[in-house]
């Protein structure tokens, strides 16, 4: 075969892998929760690191793995908010824009569908919740950095736990930094939602609505905090469970993306135990709940890390950073429990949305029979 014929075969391989719909098997369970959880900037050598050091790493329990292409529609290195949307959507979009296509219409994200077919959401994160990755579930913005339109869509969009940071982008001045005087906070609770602005409010609080706002913009480096991401977790957890229909919950440790795009190995290592602590969290709930689907994956992966030596007998990995910024690395999509198996194989993040948003529409058209 010449170079023209094996040329037009890839470009055939690739639209075929990229472009195939997500075809829903019959018979097969279905989750009456999902848990999503994404590791921003995380790596597949972060995680083999781990499973290298630690017997007990979380990530080796996994039974269905597979491997998610991260560009996005417009550049070959995606941005945390077009990483975000495609696996909100299942569509991808360009780098900085949110919950919106390349021409700016509004995509329907998962936790839209599942609000309107009766199940309760929720979001955990270690940045603010007006964030690039947790924007992705909540608003429709052109711009990652517009925050403050973020966190006015938060208060409409029918979310039931928010746990993050972000006072600053709910507060006017000066308690916040608003540009429009307008006090969410109170728009908030008169909607019904418990607002705490500590951990210690926080974890005493048995209220079905919550929007907690622990630090002004993104919570402090896990070895700064005195509660850990795991914590969070399992506080949302114990809320969302009390919905009889189920819930869709996303969980992001959102810096491990910033230690990793800082170069800081100590910080970044720090972020994705904090993680992974909380991935154990859920992995214990979804074991013992056995209705839930737990997802972990990356919206990409920062800083090009390597493992280039270490001893073996320890062990004790030695990592290197071969960047300060996103790469186009695939990343890994880990899935435990019902429907699983659909989550198998190699493809576009998008597909990852896809497969969530099929298997949240197949659960409550099962329930309606």
């Amino acid at each position: 075969m010449n170079n023209k014929k094996l040329k037009s075969a890839a470009r055939l391989f690739v639209a075929l892998l990229f472009l195939s719909p997500v075809i829903f098997p019959q018979g097969k369970e279905i989750p009456k929760n999902i848990i999503l959880m994404i590791g921003d900037g995380m790596g597949l050598n972060l995680i083999t690191s781990s499973a290298i050091i630690n017997e007990d790493c979380p990530f080796k329990k996994f039974r269905s793995i597979g491997l998610a292409v991260t560009c996005s529609a417009d550049k070959l290195i995606t941005d945390s908010a077009a990483g975000a949307t495609a696996i909100s959507t299942g569509h991808r979009t360009n780098n900085k824009l949110v919950g919106v296509d390349p021409e700016k219409k509004n995509l329907q994200n998962i936790f839209e569908l599942a609000e309107s077919k009766g199940l309760a959401t929720g979001v955990v994160v270690t940045s603010s919740v007006t964030n690039a990755t947790p924007a992705g579930f909540i608003s429709h913005v052109n711009d990652r950095y517009k925050e403050f339109d973020i966190a006015a869509q938060l208060t409409e969009c029918g979310i039931d736990v928010a746990i993050g940071g972000g006072q600053k982008y709910f507060l006017p001045k000066p308690d916040g930094e608003r540009p429009d005087s307008i006090n969410l906070i109170n728009k908030l609770k008169d909607s019904g939602y418990a607002v705490t602005f500590s951990f210690d409010q926080l974890k005493n609080q048995d209220d079905t609505k919550i929007v907690a706002l622990l630090e002004k913009d993104g919570l402090k480096p896990a070895k700064e905090r005195n509660y850990s991401l795991s914590e969070l977790v399992n506080i949302a957890l114990i809320n969302l469970s009390k919905e009889e229909n189920g819930f869709v919950l996303m969980i992001e440790g959102s810096q491990i993306d910033w230690f990793a795009g800082a170069k800081e190995l100590n910080g970044t290592v720090n972020e994705m135990n904090d993680f992974e602590g909380a991935v154990k969290t859920a992995m214990d709930f979804t074991v013992q709940d056995k209705n839930t689907l737990l997802i972990v994956t990356a919206d990409h992966e920062t800083g090009g890390i390597s493992i280039t030596g270490g001893d073996v007998k320890v062990p004790s990995p030695k990592m290197e950073f071969l960047t300060g910024s996103h790469t186009a690395n695939a990343v890994g999509v880990f899935a435990y429990g019902p429907g699983e198996d659909l989550f198998r194989g190699f493809y576009n993040n998008s597909e990852t949305g896809q497969k969530l948003l099929s298997l949240i529409n197949h659960r409550t058209e099962n329930l309606s029979h």
